[in-house]
């Protein structure tokens, strides 16, 4: 065999090696929906949280100062 024979049936041998990977693994593709789904739910309840969290914590160190500007008067 010359090389041009040889690097033509390398080439077939790899194209059918690609499809076939590609095919399967398509194949065996999950459904992760719902598990994204879930997370998003999750991440917002947490945003939410953070929010409460660094409001309320702003509205007290605004009381804490306040007092502490009657006091010195």
């Amino acid at each position: 065999m010359n090389i041009k024979n040889i690097l033509v049936s390398k080439r077939a041998k790899a194209g059918l090696l690609v499809t076939a990977t590609l095919g399967s693994a398509s194949a065996f593709a999950a459904d992760h929906s719902a598990a994204i789904n879930t997370a998003v739910t999750d991440g917002s309840a947490n945003y939410s949280l953070i929010v409460t969290g660094v409001i309320t914590v702003a509205a007290i160190g605004f009381a804490l100062g306040m007092i502490a500007s009657k006091l010195r008067n």
